[in-house]
């Protein structure tokens, strides 16, 4: 009697789908002709961008600080859907669970040797094994199906949940990286038209990070230097100084009047004055050192750069002192107008510059064209300063800041000249 060959054991590697099976030799691969092929590998879904208001925090979404500001709310036929899908998980874990322990059974089942004698007894356990992927298949492919019935059922039963969809938020506006921010176009100021390009000075324009706390000592000392100090000769006097007697004008009681006292208050003619002013006493001016200032001023340029609110231009001469063609060129950029931003001019043109352009119609005043001047005073959202005005204040108040090559060059020479 022949004796029985023994064949190649075979062993079942599960993968990560309980479906999939890896047989690692040829002969066993042939024992499972009968079998169903594998499935193919099921693309994993992007992760939701459906996140819910938490109940116990009380802020309106639509402010800006909020994390949601700009998102949609999901409506009711979507909350169903996301909420079932949820759902689906749940089973879709359950019975994945359930499959994996029935293929660990029927591996322990299945890992023998194998003879010729036992190839009627290895086949149906084969079957028995095909019998266990098919059933597991069948779940998984029945995953994402959920009953939305069941799940109004369960709305009714929960507290309403606020949904917001975070796909649909507006894209965050960045800044241009340096030293890339510091190459930017020249226009001209009658047409709108770029004309040519231009890099900025890195320790002028450059500077990043942006030192707010500068900034804000710069506006501080500017404000209490406009408010200044009083008038010496501006003093009143109070009670203990006028004149008057402190004795008792009338008696408490029986006049049918109101109760006095002395003759010196401040709401009686004759008395003291009230909160008035105190001469050279009151001096609300405060200290800053000037390179502070200027840093201020480097470090306020540096933000509008940043944010993409700095033009340049070739010039700032208008060709007549009429406002409305002025209004019109500052359309054309965006300025003015009834939806136009509020801008900042700064100039620095001499008078040199109109005889080479052999322009007799321009004149030049204190670093300003007159024509731009005068024509820029009826607009409310407009003002015009010379290079050596440029402050903190102003170019924070404004959106936009436009500056004239003339005043991008004095500005350079002038806040860099002690670094």
């Amino acid at each position: 009697m022949p004796m029985p060959t023994q064949l190649q054991p075979y062993t079942t590697v599960a993968t990560s789908r309980p479906s999939s099976w890896i047989l690692p030799s040829s002969s066993s691969q042939s024992l499972f002709s009968s079998a169903s092929s594998p499935l193919p590998n099921k693309k994993k879904k992007d992760e939701t961008t459906i996140v819910e208001l938490p109940p116990n925090l009380k802020f309106d979404p639509r402010a800006k600080s909020s994390p949601f500001y700009g998102a949609e709310r999901v409506d009711k036929s979507e909350k169903l859907k996301y909420k079932g899908k949820e759902k689906g998980k749940k089973q879709h874990h359950e019975k994945k669970d359930v499959g994996s322990t029935s293929s660990a059974a029927g591996r322990s089942s299945t890992q023998q040797i194998l003879t010729e004698d036992d190839k009627s007894s290895d086949h149906q356990a084969l079957d028995a094994s095909s019998e266990i992927i098919t059933d597991v298949e069948a779940d998984f492919d029945d995953d994402d199906d959920y009953e939305i019935d069941d799940v109004e059922e369960d709305d009714d039963d929960e507290e309403e949940r606020i949904l917001f969809d975070l796909s649909t938020k507006p894209d965050i506006p960045r800044a241009i990286p340096l030293p890339q921010r510091l190459h930017i176009p020249i226009l001209d100021i009658r047409t709108g038209e770029t004309v040519g390009t231009f890099h900025l000075s890195e320790k002028t324009f450059g500077n990043d990070p942006i030192r707010v706390d500068i900034l804000h000592r710069c506006v501080v000392w500017q404000r209490n230097k406009k408010r200044g100090k009083r008038n010496a000769g501006a003093r009143t006097k109070t009670v203990s100084e006028v004149r008057g007697s402190g004795r008792k004008v009338r008696q408490q009681k029986g006049s049918g009047k109101a109760r006095a006292g002395h003759s010196r208050p401040a709401h009686w003619r004759g008395g003291a004055k009230a909160h008035g002013p105190k001469g050279r006493i009151q001096d609300y001016t405060t200290k800053l050192n000037k390179k502070v200032r200027k840093m201020g001023v480097r470090h306020a340029l540096s933000q509008k750069l940043k944010e993409g609110n700095l033009i340049v231009t070739n010039d700032l001469h208008a060709p007549t002192h009429k406002t409305k063609e002025l209004e019109v060129m500052l359309n054309r950029l965006g300025i003015s107008g009834k939806n136009g931003a509020n801008a900042l001019f700064i100039d620095d043109a001499k008078a040199e510059d109109d005889d080479e352009n052999n322009n007799t119609t321009v004149s030049v005043y204190g670093g300003l064209d007159v024509n731009f001047r005068v024509a820029s005073g009826n607009l409310e959202k407009v003002k015009m300063l010379n290079q050596l005005g440029c402050n903190v204040y102003d170019m924070l108040k404004f959106r936009k800041l436009v500056l004239s090559l003339a005043a991008v060059t004095s500005l350079e020479q002038r806040l860099e000249k002690d670094l």
